[in-house]
């Protein structure tokens, strides 16, 4: 963090200068300028490699060098400026599609329209734009379900599947979910509904068994409505005290979209133990571990 202000600092002292002081090359003093320039090339390079160092400690240092050499190296016409930075958004736009889909986007097609975009000389208006972004996001899904990973994750999840189906000890309802009881609790108990926040203790696996997220220790409270389809309708079929294995199929759980730990096209794995519901006049110890997902609230990925 240091480092960082360090840089900081130093950019926004030459900044304050410049401006201050806006007087030509010509009649300066060259060997004061190199020397000046020497450290200030010893500072950025011990600075920034640092800050490379604890991003990634595998990190290649030519290659970050000649990413710093073409910036800095530029051309420092406006325009062109304009155009790097905004050429940085692009790229990571790039890297956001490939993370998503699991597939890289088309840069020649890509510079093609916008190149014809930038040069027609017609801005879009307003609708225009929401019209094309409306476009996008169908898209996006529909790559993403297409996606190699998404492929792999659906054959996977079918073969499992069909295990689980052929197993006697699990129920299948219409919908498609599998479970099976473990252990049974208060028979005496009510069936939880849409209304409750119900503690629940919990683990989550891929099909291979790994394991991507758990509750720890303490039980965490969910409501019916803020949860994947799958988990709720399992919630639903239990009371207090009882212990569920139990299987969810894509469209029961993240369907094409998944999230950072979970595929798209995933069957997942819960054990699902419920405690009982939340007494709504308790007062929380510390924060709930909760993060719904956009849409599609499940429990917060494990740390």
């Amino acid at each position: 963090m240091k480092k960082i202000l360090t840089l900081a600092a130093v950019a926004l002292l030459i900044g304050g200068s410049v401006s201050c002081n806006k007087k030509g090359a010509a009649g300066g003093n060259s060997a004061v300028m190199d020397s000046l320039s020497m450290a200030f090339g010893d500072l950025y390079g011990a600075g920034m490699g640092g800050q490379f160092r604890m991003m990634d400690s595998t990190m290649d240092m030519n290659k970050a060098l000649k990413g710093m050499e073409y910036i800095a190296n530029a051309d420092t016409n406006k325009a062109f400026m304009a155009g790097l930075q905004a050429g940085l958004q692009i790229l990571q736009m790039y890297q956001g599609v490939e993370m998503q889909t699991g597939q890289p986007i088309n840069k020649s097609l890509f510079m093609q329209h916008l190149r014809e975009a930038l040069n027609s000389g017609k801005p879009m208006d307003q609708g225009e734009m929401m019209a094309l972004q409306s476009k996008i996001e169908p898209l996006l899904k529909r790559a993403t379900a297409e996606s190699p990973k998404a492929i792999e994750a659906k054959k996977k999840g079918d073969e499992y599947m069909s295990k689980i189906k052929a197993n006697k000890e699990y129920t299948v309802t219409p919908s498609g979910l599998a479970y099976k009881f473990e252990k049974h609790g208060d028979a005496a108990g009510k069936n939880f509904t849409d209304e409750d926040r119900v503690l629940v203790k919990y683990v989550g696996k891929h099909v291979d068994g790994t394991e991507f997220d758990a509750s720890k220790d303490e039980p965490v409270p969910f409501s019916l409505k803020q949860v994947v389809p799958g988990f709720a309708e399992m919630l639903k079929l239990m009371k207090p005290g009882d212990k569920v294995t139990a299987v969810l199929p894509p469209e029961l759980a993240y369907g094409t979209d998944g999230n950072q730990r979970i595929d798209p096209n995933e069957t997942l794995i819960f054990e699902i133990e419920t405690v009982g519901v939340e007494d709504p006049n308790a007062k929380p110890a510390g924060p709930r571990p909760i993060k719904p997902q956009p849409g599609k609230p499940m429990p917060k990925p494990a740390r």
